[in-house]
């Protein structure tokens, strides 16, 4: 190893993780999101919109682990929640805020539910299922896949004798634009004059809420704001300086770029590794934080052994295989570490090998 790495190493090592650093500068609020659980229409894709189907038992478990998820890593309270009046959102809600805080804080924290945040309102084609091979004949699939994944793009309007019309303030129909607009004003008069220093705020929403929030913050191009997949029931995290400006490091993503930083655990890695990619800057850090304990942004041959333990299981036979793929520059004596980049390069070799379905 040349002498460069090693005073990386060590500057490293004596560096906590940024995001540590910035969450404890006395001018920083913390933002967490969250899409909720798993729906019953998402369990049998549904255009959902602003209909209301409750979670299904899988949601409950997924924001349950949220909670405990957020727990471990210490967010034991929010100031503040935001949430749809979707119920889908604001059982997840409350689901997660019990337990982060072992229900001690959970009813300190204030909640807010907005129709700003509900969902998307995909107009006439809300309550039918996404296969549906009528949908599909009429509009075709280039057409469907604009009104889905397009920025401009509305599904035809609904009408007053729709089984699901609402009143207003719905909508009869919306595209991501007009979603976007409905979010921002509400980010600008409500949630961003919340995020005073220190302060933890968590939003609990849907989709395409959320997707309209973060193609806002993260300066998203146009034509990525397709790429841009948000998982159920993973938290993401962001820190807001005074000026209402987001400091977290830039990650790659499959949108060029963005600031949020997914959580990872055992238990979400199948739904963040379908959303933000394999191999991707922002699946590896997730990663790489879940395992660094200590947040001195380098992990020690006692964290990569926790880690591959809890994603794998001690009786696993490829266990010690793949920890001596990872340990390649570690030395025995633990007392080596590794650094994202250079965990990035090993961690990935040993998964490709030994758990294929983990990284791309």
């Amino acid at each position: 190893m040349n002498k460069y790495r090693l005073m990386n190493r060590f500057f490293s090592s004596c560096t906590k993780d940024p995001l540590l650093r910035l969450s404890e500068n006395d001018k920083i609020a913390t933002l967490v999101l969250i899409r909720h659980g798993e729906s019953i229409w998402n369990a049998d894709p549904t255009f959902s919109g602003w209909c209301d189907p409750a979670l299904t038992e899988k949601g409950r478990i997924e924001a349950s682990e949220t909670g405990k998820l957020l727990k471990s890593r210490g967010f034991t309270y929010f100031d503040r929640a935001y949430t749809s009046t979707l119920q889908r959102a604001f059982q997840t809600c409350d689901s997660v805020l019990n337990e982060a805080s072992s229900g001690s804080f959970a009813n300190n924290t204030k909640i807010e539910k907005a129709w700003q945040l509900n969902e998307r309102h995909y107009g006439a084609l809300q309550g039918l299922k996404k296969g549906c091979p009528e949908l599909l004949e009429k509009y075709g699939a280039n057409q469907l896949e604009s009104w889905r994944r397009g920025f401009h793009s509305s599904p035809p309007p609904m009408t007053k004798d729709h089984e699901y019309y609402l009143p207003p303030p719905a909508p009869l129909t919306e595209s991501l634009s007009d979603c976007q607009d409905r979010v921002k004003k509400y980010w600008y008069d409500i949630i961003l004059p919340s995020l005073v220093p220190k302060s933890k705020v968590l939003i609990a929403a849907h989709a395409n809420t959320l997707r309209a929030l973060v193609s806002y913050i993260d300066k998203v191009e146009l034509d990525k704001i397709p790429n841009i997949h948000i998982p159920n029931s993973i938290p993401c995290v962001y820190h807001i300086d005074k000026n209402g400006e987001v400091v977290s490091q830039v990650l790659d993503s499959a949108a060029g770029a963005t600031r949020g930083h997914y959580m990872f655990s055992p238990e979400n890695a199948a739904r963040l590794k379908s959303k933000i990619g394999g191999t991707s800057h922002s699946y590896i850090r997730a990663i790489f934080n879940s395992w660094d304990v200590n947040n001195d942004n380098v992990l020690s041959k006692q964290e990569v052994m926790d880690g591959l333990k809890a994603v794998m299981g001690t009786e696993d036979p490829t266990f010690a295989a793949m920890a001596a793929k990872i340990f390649e520059e570690v030395d025995v004596d633990g007392s080596e570490t590794l650094d994202l980049e250079e965990f990035d390069e090993l961690a990935v070799k040993a998964f490709q090998k030994f758990l294929p379905g983990m990284v791309e």
